[in-house]
């Protein structure tokens, strides 16, 4: 059986090559997995030595000649498309890296990569992705990593402008899976998630996939630990997305045993409603709303409101009385009182979902 097809892509800095797929590819090590990745930026400046002679300069990139620049990142694709055969043949995932565009002049202007034709081209040429990826992180940490780089520091991109160079890359990878008739599917990926996030989008596709709902704002420290809890047990039978892994606090998971009960999470607000309900819900199956304690949280409110009006699955955990509208966005049966009711239920939807699919894989 021919190997996944993968194409992701991500800003620079991003986290992608730093963080995640090192992960990934240790995962892999350890589940047999064997891979192949191609890193379209690296690969223009080898094929642009090997073929003629020319050193392109690394920290001025964005100021070298576009036509030839074009011309480079064709040629890689070329050779992309003439081992990608042989490739899917021996790997059991192919990923191809690439970017959509390059902010410049300190932002200024957008500077586009046209790999929509290469898409193109893959797709007639019979070689359709299985998924395209998208990775982000929180704005604050790709500016420390752009600002760690020779090839960036000298941008000085602001937190806006990075924001928004994240929106682009990833509005214009949705827009590549047009280029097919078939629905390949399509995912924003923190680069906090587990490394097993992607491996089980690839390998397992009968894990549901889940978007983690919690009233951060509202909750200290010691109640966040119980939120940590159930996603890991969650993670036992599904593929959990999880806000907090886009680190937006300064309390950050790790340190969270070090804070008292008095400190409050901290949460950066920018773009976070917009994350969650236009990136994360869109994307899984089943959106659960874990209400620590019965506060008001309109993010949580709406971000249920949105899952139940795109047809997702909706659960929720809440203490005490449910409020009468409740069951209007969530079905009564999927409102739980404590998280290990709603663990117990979970686990049987999770099984159900797997013998459904095993069975219809035999079909």
């Amino acid at each position: 059986m021919a190997g996944k097809l993968v194409i992701t892509t991500g800003t620079s800095c991003c986290g992608r090559k730093e963080l995640f797929l090192p992960s990934f590819e240790k995962l892999c090590d350890e589940k047999k997995a064997k891979r192949k990745i191609y890193n379209i930026g690296d690969m223009i400046f080898n094929w642009a030595w090997e073929n003629a002679r020319e050193r392109l300069p690394r920290e001025n990139i964005l100021y070298v000649n576009k036509l030839a620049m074009n011309l480079a990142q064709a040629a890689a694709f070329q050779f992309i498309l003439f081992s990608l055969k042989q490739d899917l043949e021996e790997n059991d995932v192919v990923l191809i890296n690439l970017h959509n565009l390059f902010p410049w002049w300190k932002g200024s202007v957008y500077l586009p990569v046209y790999n929509e034709l290469f898409v193109k081209k893959l797709i007639e040429s019979g070689f359709e992705p299985d998924m395209f990826i998208c990775f982000m992180d929180n704005a604050n940490d790709i500016s420390r990593r752009l600002k760690e780089n020779k090839q960036w520091k000298s941008e000085s991109l602001s937190e806006k402008d990075i924001w928004l160079w994240q929106n682009e890359e990833i509005n214009i990878t949705k827009r590549l899976r047009f280029f097919s008739e078939n629905d390949i599917r399509f995912f924003v990926m923190p680069i906090r998630q587990p490394a097993a996030t992607f491996y089980y989008l690839l390998f397992e596709p009968w894990r549901p996939v889940v978007y983690a709902q919690m009233p951060l704002s509202h909750i200290k420290a010691s109640k966040l630990k119980r939120v940590i809890w159930l996603i890991e047990e969650l993670r036992k039978s599904a593929v959990v997305f999880d806000p907090m892994t886009v680190e937006t606090g300064i309390v950050e998971r790790e340190e969270l045993d070090r804070v008292d009960d008095d400190t409050e999470i901290m949460v950066r607000h920018t773009q976070t409603g917009y994350r969650d309900t236009e990136w994360f819900i869109p994307q899984v199956d089943v959106s659960l709303a874990y209400y620590v304690e019965p506060v008001l949280t309109i993010g949580t409110v709406d971000e249920t409101t949105t899952a139940a009006g795109l047809g997702k699955k909706t659960w929720a955990i809440f203490p005490g009385n449910v409020s009468p509208f409740m069951p209007f966005r969530v079905p009564p049966e999927r409102i739980f009182q404590t998280p290990e009711e709603c663990l117990s239920a979970f686990r049987t939807y999770a099984e159900e979902a797997e013998q459904i699919y095993k069975n219809n894989l035999k079909r």
